[in-house]
């Protein structure tokens, strides 16, 4: 390889992978196998959805070496025993990889095209692994991107129930806490609103996460902005009346959001939010929250309009 012949770009990416071997080695004390270097390039890669379109994550590449013969890895421990500076030097190659091949490109990077493009890094380098040479590797084969559902505000969530039938919920937004939803009163055999006039309110609005969402775990039924209007907007986030930081909000707790005024209040609210019994949280893991609903926790509250 002649570095004069190489672009500036190239080189910088080169430089940089560099680091990734050596932060392996110096640790570990040999080269890592081809096996290990994609597994940490899969423990390292951070999707980038401005610069990225359907790659999946996390990154799990397979090779195929020269005569279309697919390269089985050996099984290896390396990459669990290793401290964190092989990965965040993995992290930087990536970033700088994926920067590069993405300037002045109209259309956003495929996972086909971060793996061709890794590969060409890897042949440029003449890198030559414990187990094999870059030279001998014909292709780098991402997995199948898989589809993912993303929420906007006022789509309907069904969520399965245990007995049959679904909870469903309303998409109030999102914010630090996580995906706001409000719940609609009943569990349904159809997955769908129907009278949007006849719904109502199960309880106050829950914070939970979008992974089950994005899976298509719990389907997206319908977008009805009209069923927004009998949730507060924005969705409150409660505190005790005594703080872990040792603030006081009144007897019974406050109740508000980031952006606006903390509001005190009283005994029934913070009863049946669960502030009193201690089972009140500001976010709810997605299968915390789908047991929580079968076991009838949000069964327990009068309509978020009930005390205002």
């Amino acid at each position: 390889m002649n570095p004069q012949s190489l672009s500036e770009e190239l080189q910088a990416s080169l430089e940089s992978l560099d680091h990734v071997f050596q932060a392996f080695t110096e640790e570990i004390g040999k080269d890592p196998t081809l096996g290990e270097f994609l597994e940490i390039v899969s423990l390292s890669f951070q999707s980038d959805e401005d610069a990225l379109s359907d790659v999946p994550f996390p990154l799990l590449l397979k090779a195929k070496k020269r005569g279309n013969r697919w390269y089985k890895a050996e099984p290896s421990d390396q990459v669990a025993s290793l401290n964190d500076n092989t990965f965040n030097e993995a992290a930087e190659f990536l970033n700088l990889l994926v920067e590069r091949i993405s300037a002045n490109r109209e259309r956003k990077l495929s996972a086909e095209d971060l793996a061709t493009h890794l590969l060409e890094v890897l042949q440029a380098g003449e890198r030559i692994f414990a187990d094999i040479a870059a030279e001998d590797v014909q292709a780098l084969v991402p997995p199948a991107a898989k589809k993912t559902f993303r929420a906007k505000t006022g789509d309907v969530v069904a969520i399965p129930a245990v007995t049959g039938g679904h909870h469903l919920a309303v998409v109030l937004g999102e914010d630090t806490t996580g995906l706001a939803v409000g719940l609609l009163e009943g569990v349904f055999s159809l997955q769908r609103i129907g009278d949007v006039g006849k719904h109502r309110v199960r309880h106050m609005p829950v914070h939970t996460g979008t992974r089950l969402i994005r899976d298509g775990t719990w389907p997206i039924v319908g977008n009805h902005p009209a069923l927004l209007a009998l949730f507060p907007d924005p969705p409150d986030i409660y505190w005790q009346a005594v703080t872990a930081w040792g603030g006081r909000f009144g007897d019974y707790g406050g109740a508000g959001n980031s952006d606006g005024p903390i509001r005190l209040i009283g005994k029934a609210e913070a009863e049946a939010v669960g502030l009193l019994d201690g089972t009140y949280r500001s976010s709810y893991l997605e299968e915390q929250f789908q047991r929580l609903l079968d076991e009838g926790r949000f069964d327990n509250g009068p309509t978020p309009r009930s005390w205002l």
